[in-house]
C-alpha cells in the first residue's frame, strides 16, 4: 500500500468513526448514510419559475410473458398487452431500478451448493422476487398528484434513462414512445393530466432484444440499436424519474461555447413561446461563480453541497419578439477579457451562466447551466488544452453491476485516477448516468464521451437501416445531453465497430460501406458540437485517413512499430494489456513463474507491461493513453461486508442500508451493497481502504511520477536438469487394479510383470487395495532395504481404501481440495525438475482439475511434499466474463482452505513411498507430458507407445474473452 492510499485508509477510518459506520453483534455491516447522494435537476435559482418532484420511489410492477408462440430474431417484437388490473405484483419495485437490477453482473444465485460458489452476488434488493431477473415485458405504474401552485406550468414527465422500447401512457392516453436504453427524455403531458385529482402514470417496457434481427449471412449480428456493455440486458427505469413544471414561455436549452482563443462566450439559445399571445420580452444573463463546499473526507465529499458565489460576467440583454407557438434560437456574444478563470485539471473552475426571460411586468423564466472557461482543440499532432499540449492519461471501467449508479463510487473512482497520476476517462461503451460527467467537471478529469455503439458485442446488425438512424440519434442526444460539460473533450461515436466485419468476415465491397457509414455517423457530431475537434471510433485507428484523430486498442507487450507517423494528427491508444485476457502462459516473459502463481504475481507482469508502454510509447508519443481498465485489474477486489473467509460469501453480507427508503428521492436506495461487485470501498466498510493497489497501479504511478519501475527483461523458460538413469524397468501391480489404472499405465509406457521378485518396483491401487493384498509388502520392504526399492501408491482422487489407510504407519486423511494447478516443492529432488507451466492444467480440455481431494495427517507431515494444489484456480478466470473473473479469483485465494497436497513420498527405511492422489483418470496433451515427465524423474523407464487425447478443435476467437486482433 503506497503512502497517500494508506493515509486515506487511516483518514477513513476515523472520519467512520466519528460518523457512525455501524456494525451489529453478527458484523452486519450497515450503512447510515445516503448510498447514492444526488440532487434534482432544477436549481434553486431556477425556482419560483421551475418546478420539479422527482417521481422516485415505489411503483407497482406487472410481468408480461413473451408468447410462446413468438419467434426472435425477425426484429419485430410481440405485442404488449394492456395491463389487467388483477396482475400487478405484491412487492414493489424502487424506482430507480432495472426490473432485473438483481441479475445485473449475473451473479443473483452464490454460494456453496450454487453452480458458481465463487461468483460475486448481484443482489442489490434482496426484497426483488427471484423471478424478476427473467421479465422481458411489462407495465410500470405510478400515481401522481400536481402540485398546488403550478397552475399556467406546462408538465413536463422527464426520464434520464429507460433500458429497453418504452411507450409512456398517462391517464391512458400515449404521451410518448422512447427506444434508447441510456439517455434522457420528455414528454410533454399537459394536456394529459387532471390537475386536481390523482393522475395514473404508465411505463410499458419490452426488453431490447426481443427487437433484435438476424442476418441470413453474418450469423452473428442482431441488434438494430446501440447496445452498450454490460447494460444490454437490462430492462426498466434504471435511471431518475422527474414531474417538471416549466414556464409556457421558457428557454429550452442553452449551449454555452467558450472560444478561448476568440476570447468570446457565445451562447447558443433555444427559446419557446407555448402561450396563446405574442411576447416582446427581454434575454439577460449573469455568469456566476460555482463554489463546491462538499467535504474533503470519503463520506462527505461526494455530498452535493455548492452554492453561486460572485458575478464574475454580465451577458448583455437581448430583446426578443417570440410569436405565440413559436420556437427560436438566438445566439449571444460576450467578450471575457480575463474576467473568467480557466477550468483545468488542476484547477477545475466551476461557473453558472444564470439567464432569465421576461418583459417589464414578469420574469417568465431563469435557466441555470454550468460549464468551464475552457477550450480543446486539436492543433497539428498536438492536443491542446487554452493553448498548451496536454496528454491525457485515464482510465476506462464496464458498467459492471449497479454499484455504478451511486455517485460514491464514481466520487473514488476518480480518486483513484488522480492517485496513480492520471487525469483523464472514459465511461466506457455507453452514455453513464449524468453524475460521471458532473463529478468529472468538478474534479478535473478530462472525459472522452462514448456512446453505446459496442462493436466489442460483433451483435450490431450493420445491414439494417434501422441501426444507423438510431446510431445517429444516439450520438446526436448523447451530444445534446454533455455538450455543456467543460471536463468533455470530445466524442468517440463507438468503441472498436472494427470488430464487426472482423468477426463476420464481409466481402471488401460491403466492409467498405460500413465504414463510410461509420465515417458518416462520427463526423456528424460537428453538426451538433463545433467546439469540439476531437472525435473518434475509439479502437479503429482514423479510418483510412478520414477522422481528425488516430485511435488503436494494443495488446500485451511494446508496439511501437505499430504506431503511426507523419500522420499530423494525434494519436490515442485508449486501451492497453492483457489485462481482461492474459493467460498465465502469455505473461510468463515478463515474471517468469509468478505469472501462474497468484493474482499479485499476475499483476505484476500487467505492471511491467503498462510501465514500458507508458515510459516509451504514451509519454514520447500519444496524446491520450490508457491501460484497459486499471480500476478493475489494477485493484484488488473488494470483500465489502464480508471477513470470514472460512467460508463463502451469502446473503448476510454486503453493506445494508442504514436510513429507511424514502419517496421521492433522487438516485439509488439500494438495500444492500455485495461483496466483490467492485474494487472500490467508498467508506462503506470500516475495515477496509479506499482501494487496495496491485503493482499494475503502483507501476503506472511510477511511470507517471518519473519513479522507477522493474524493466521489462524477457523471462526464459530455465533448462531442464538431465533426467537421471533408469532404475525401474518393469513395475509389478499387487493385487487386482480398476481398469482405469492399467489403462492409464500403459498409456504413460509402464512395463508391468507378472513376477513381483524381478522388480524394485511395486505399483499399487490406493482406491481397491485389500489388506490380503498389503501383507505381501511387509516382506519386500525388508528384502529391498539392501538394494532399495519404491512402492508407488496411485489415487485418482476419489478415495483410499480402508485398508490400506490401516495399514499405514501414520494417518492419511483426504482433504475437501481441489485444483486445476499444482505448486512444486523445488527443495525435493523430484520437484526441481519442474517449472509451473509443467503443472498447469486450467486451459486443457474437459475435466480441468487434476486434483479432486487433497491429502493430510501424520503422514504427510512426517513425509516430503513434492507437489501441492495451487493458490490460486485460473479456471475462475480464463474464458470467464469480466464481471466475474477477478472477483472469484481473489475470493479463492482469500479463502482459508484445507490442505492440498497431491504427492508425497514417505520413507521406509531404505524403501521410498510415493502417495499420489493426481487424477490420472485425465488423459490430454498436457497430462501426458506431466505423467511422462514425473516417471522419467522418478527413474522409471517407459516404453515408447503413446496414446494421445483426441484432436483438439480449433476455438473461435472471442473479442471479449482472448483480446485484440487484427
Amino acid at each position: 500500500m503506497n503512502d497517500s492510499v494508506f493515509l486515506k485508509f487511516i483518514l477513513l477510518n476515523i472520519f467512520l468513526l466519528f460518523f457512525g459506520i455501524a456494525i451489529t453483534k453478527a458484523q452486519k455491516v450497515i450503512f447510515p448514510r445516503d448510498f447514492s447522494p444526488a440532487e434534482g435537476l432544477v436549481t434553486p435559482q431556477e425556482k419560483p419559475y421551475r418546478d420539479e418532484v422527482c417521481l422516485n420511489g415505489y411503483w407497482e410492477l406487472q410481468s408480461v410473458p413473451v408468447p410462446s408462440s413468438w419467434k426472435g430474431g425477425t426484429g419485430v417484437a410481440p405485442e404488449l398487452p394492456v395491463p389487467q388490473e388483477d396482475k400487478w405484483e405484491m412487492v414493489k419495485i424502487k424506482i430507480p431500478s432495472a426490473i432485473n437490477v438483481n441479475d445485473w453482473g449475473r451473479g443473483s444465485n452464490v454460494g456453496e451448493g450454487t453452480r458458481n460458489p465463487y461468483t460475486p452476488s448481484s443482489v442489490y434488493y434482496p426484497s426483488y422476487p427471484d423471478n424478476w431477473k427473467h421479465i422481458r415485458m411489462g407495465w410500470l405504474r405510478k400515481s401522481f398528484h400536481v402540485p398546488v401552485g403550478w397552475d399556467g406550468k406546462r408538465l413536463l414527465l422527464h426520464f434520464e434513462a429507460v433500458a429497453g422500447d418504452c411507450v409512456v401512457l398517462v391517464n391512458g392516453k400515449e404521451v410518448c414512445h422512447n427506444f434508447d436504453s441510456h439517455l434522457p427524455f420528455d414528454a410533454d403531458i399537459s394536456d394529459y393530466v387532471n390537475r386536481d385529482a390523482d393522475n395514473e402514470l404508465l411505463v410499458g417496457v419490452r426488453h431490447t432484444k426481443l427487437f433484435d434481427k438476424s442476418h441470413s449471412v453474418y450469423t452473428k449480428m442482431g441488434a438494430t440499436y446501440p447496445t452498450g456493455s454490460n447494460t444490454d440486458d437490462l430492462i426498466g427505469i434504471w435511471q431518475d424519474v422527474y414531474l417538471f413544471g416549466v414556464p409556457e414561455v421558457r428557454i429550452v436549452d442553452v449551449f454555452v461555447q467558450p472560444w478561448v482563443d476568440k476570447n468570446e462566450l457565445v451562447l447558443e439559445i433555444a427559446l419557446i413561446n407555448l402561450s396563446s399571445k405574442s411576447k416582446k420580452i427581454t434575454l439577460n444573463g449573469a455568469v456566476k461563480e460555482w463554489v463546491n463546499h462538499a467535504g474533503k473526507d470519503v463520506l462527505t465529499a461526494p455530498e452535493i453541497n455548492w452554492s453561486l458565489g460572485e458575478t464574475a460576467l454580465t451577458v448583455p440583454s437581448e430583446p426578443i419578439i417570440l410569436r405565440a407557438g413559436e420556437s427560436k434560437t438566438v445566439t449571444v456574444r460576450q467578450k471575457v477579457d480575463n474576467c473568467l478563470k480557466y477550468w483545468t485539471p488542476d484547477t477545475p473552475n466551476l461557473y453558472t451562466l444564470l439567464l432569465s426571460l421576461g418583459d417589464k411586468k414578469q420574469t417568465y423564466d431563469c435557466k441555470a447551466t454550468r460549464f468551464g472557461w475552457r477550450q480543446f482543440k486539436i492543433v497539428g499532432d498536438e492536443f491542446q488544452l487554452n493553448g498548451k499540449k496536454i496528454q491525457c492519461f485515464g482510465d476506462i471501467q464496464h458498467p459492471f453491476s449497479a454499484y455504478i449508479c451511486s455517485r460514491r463510487f464514481a466520487y473514488v473512482w476518480y480518486e483513484m485516477i488522480k492517485d496513480f497520476g492520471g487525469n483523464a476517462v472514459r465511461p466506457h461503451a455507453q452514455p453513464w448516468p449524468r453524475v460521471y460527467y458532473d463529478l468529472a467537471d468538478e474534479m478535473g478529469l478530462m472525459v472522452l464521451d462514448e456512446t453505446a455503439l459496442f462493436g466489442s458485442s460483433i451483435r450490431l446488425n450493420f445491414e439494417e437501416d434501422l441501426t444507423w438512424q438510431r446510431s445517429n440519434e444516439h450520438l446526436k442526444r448523447l451530444i445534446l445531453r454533455d455538450r455543456n460539460h467543460p471536463s468533455v473533450i470530445g466524442w468517440s461515436a463507438g468503441n472498436e465497430t472494427f470488430a464487426i466485419a472482423l468477426l463476420n468476415k464481409p466481402t471488401k465491397e460491403v466492409a467498405a460501406i460500413w465504414d463510410d457509414k461509420l465515417v458518416e455517423l462520427t463526423l456528424s457530431a460537428k453538426e451538433f458540437d463545433s467546439t469540439r475537434d476531437f472525435i473518434t471510433l475509439d479502437g479503429d485507428r482514423d479510418m483510412d485517413g478520414r477522422l481528425p484523430v488516430w485511435s488503436k486498442h494494443f495488446s500485451h507487450g511494446l508496439k511501437l512499430e505499430d504506431l503511426p507517423h507523419n500522420l499530423n494528427k494525434p494519436l490515442i491508444v485508449g486501451e492497453s494489456g492483457a489485462t481482461y485476457y492474459g493467460r498465465p502462459i502469455q505473461l510468463y516473459p515478463f515474471v517468469g513463474e509468478k505469472a501462474f502463481l497468484s493474482y499479485e504475481g499476475r499483476s505484476e507482469a500487467l505492471a511491467i507491461d503498462v510501465y514500458q508502454n507508458v515510459k516509451q510509447m504514451a509519454l514520447p508519443y500519444l496524446s491520450y493513453y490508457s491501460p484497459s481498465e486499471v480500476c478493475w485489474f489494477g485493484l484488488e477486489h473488494m470483500n465489502l461486508g464480508y471477513h470470514d473467509f472460512k467460508r463463502l460469501p451469502n446473503m448476510t453480507d454486503g453493506i445494508f442500508a442504514g436510513k429507511p427508503y424514502e419517496e421521492g428521492k433522487p438516485g439509488y436506495q439500494y438495500e444492500r451493497v455485495p461483496p466483490y461487485v467492485t474494487t472500490f470501498n467508498p467508506g462503506l466498510d470500516p475495515q477496509l481502504p479506499l482501494y487496495k493497489p496491485l503493482p499494475m497501479f503502483k507501476a503506472l504511478q511510477a511511470a507517471l511520477k518519473g519513479d522507477m519501475w522493474t524493466p521489462y527483461k524477457e523471462v526464459k523458460h530455465s533448462a531442464k536438469p538431465e533426467m537421471p538413469l533408469p532404475l525401474y524397468r518393469v513395475a509389478y501391480m499387487l493385487g487386482t487394479a480398476q481398469l482405469e489404472l492399467l489403462d492409464f499405465l500403459t498409456k504413460v509406457g509402464v512395463s508391468l510383470t507378472d513376477n513381483p521378485q524381478k522388480t524394485n518396483l511395486w505399483i499399487i491401487d490406493a482406491e481397491n487395495v485389500t489388506a490380503e493384498d498389503l501383507q505381501k509388502v511387509q516382506p519386500m520392504l525388508k528384502k529391498w532395504q539392501k538394494k532399495g526399492g519404491m512402492l508407488l501408491v496411485l489415487s485418482s482422487g476419489s478415495r483410499l481404501s480402508d485398508a490400506f489407510c490401516k495399514w499405514l504407519p501414520e494417518d492419511v486423511r483426504l482433504t475437501d481440495r481441489r485444483a486445476s494447478s499444482l505448486e512444486t516443492n523445488k527443495s525435493t529432488t523430484w520437484g526441481s525438475y519442474f517449472e509451473l507451466p509443467d503443472l498447469y492444467f486450467g486451459e486443457m480440455d474437459g475435466d480441468r482439475y487434476i486434483m479432486k481431494h487433497g491429502m493430510a495427517g501424520g503422514l504427510i507431515e512426517k513425509g516430503n511434499t513434492v507437489f501441492s494444489a495451487s493458490r490460486t484456480d485460473w479456471t475462475l478466470f480464463n474464458n470467464t466474463p469480466e464481471h466475474w473473473k477477478c472477483a472469484q479469483v481473489v475470493l479463492y485465494e482469500a479463502l482459508k482452505k484445507p490442505e492440498g497436497v497431491a504427492l508425497v513420498t514417505y520413507a521406509f527405511g531404505n524403501v521410498n513411498m510415493v502417495l499420489s492422489v493426481i487424477d490420472y483418470r485425465l488423459w490430454t496433451e498436457e497430462t501426458s507430458a506431466f505423467w511422462k515427465s514425473l516417471f522419467k524423474v522418478m527413474a522409471i523407464e517407459l516404453d515408447k507407445a503413446d496414446s494421445q487425447s483426441g484432436n483438439t478443435k480449433k476455438k473461435e476467437h472471442d473479442l471479449l474473452m482472448d483480446g485484440p486482433t487484427d
